[in-house]
């Protein structure tokens, strides 16, 4: 065989294994999407998401719960994505040839995608609680936090997870910022069981967690406990006059929400 010809098969061999590689990345990290008027899931959460007309985010959302139920394995495992060893590999491959190139989608991205279905569904999404309470429990970080956003797009109809989440923030110590927050977030949205949260939530606006600097998202999420907080009042009322602006306006609006009648005694001074 000939230089040219041995050059040629190699080209040929290459640009085979390229589309193999790429092939394979298609199959890992596209997942199949159900659809509604000829339309995957995913292009209308861009609608949803992204599109600054009413009424056309108006008509994403409508169809978004067409979709319903059909489209919660697909959430789920938006909500749960990150690299597998096999799609670290393929990507190590793709990376290492110069004849294709393409864009792959990151597990952030597809956490992002699922709080836009999970926003659309609200409550109707309720079915996928079990199944979040899992992701809390994973071992990376990042879909915890994706779990937690979701469970708070869901709403009381996710009281159950209440447990999980109260395990989440107690288990993260001070450590991984999105769980800790997003998990308060949730929290506030079911706004049940205040008997055991809102002592917790407190914890980190003058309790022992009051230095590891999540005493807004504590005072907003108490916030959404409305009357059922107002042991939290006397806690709250100092960050009135904190130094941090975000702190002060955190601080009125829990108040507004808890004891407007606090609030406004406290204006007044």
């Amino acid at each position: 065989m000939g230089a040219r010809m041995k050059r040629k098969a190699a080209i040929i061999y290459v640009v085979a294994c390229a589309g193999a590689v790429v092939g394979l990345l298609w199959i890992c990290v596209t997942p199949h999407e159900p659809t509604y008027e000829g339309r995957a899931l995913s292009s209308w959460m861009d609608d949803y998401q992204n599109s600054p007309d009413g009424a056309k985010r108006g008509r994403a959302e409508a169809a978004i719960q067409q979709i319903g139920a059909n489209g919660l394995p697909t959430l789920l495992r938006m909500a749960g994505a990150k690299d597998s060893a096999l799609k670290s590999k393929l990507l190590v491959l793709a990376h290492k040839q110069s004849f294709i190139r393409f864009r792959f989608k990151t597990p952030d991205y597809y956490h992002a995608r699922a709080t836009y279905g999970f926003g659309a569904l609200g409550p109707a999404a309720k079915p996928t609680v079990p199944a979040l309470i899992g992701l809390l429990q994973d071992k990376d970080r990042q879909v915890r936090a994706s779990a937690a956003q979701c469970l708070s797009l869901i709403g009381p109809e996710a009281t159950d997870a209440v447990p999980a989440l109260i395990q989440a923030l107690n288990e993260e110590g001070n450590g991984y910022g999105p769980v800790l927050i997003n998990s308060m977030v949730a929290l506030g949205a079911i706004h049940s069981e205040p008997e055991i949260v809102v002592p917790l939530l407190l914890e980190y606006v003058n309790g022992p967690r009051k230095d590891w600097n999540y005493n807004i998202s504590a005072m907003d999420a108490l916030g959404r406990y409305r009357e059922k907080a107002k042991s939290a009042v006397p806690a709250i009322l100092p960050f009135l006059s904190d130094t941090d602006e975000g702190h002060r306006f955190s601080a009125d609006a829990a108040l507004c929400a808890i004891d407007p009648q606090a609030a406004a005694q406290a204006l007044k001074k």
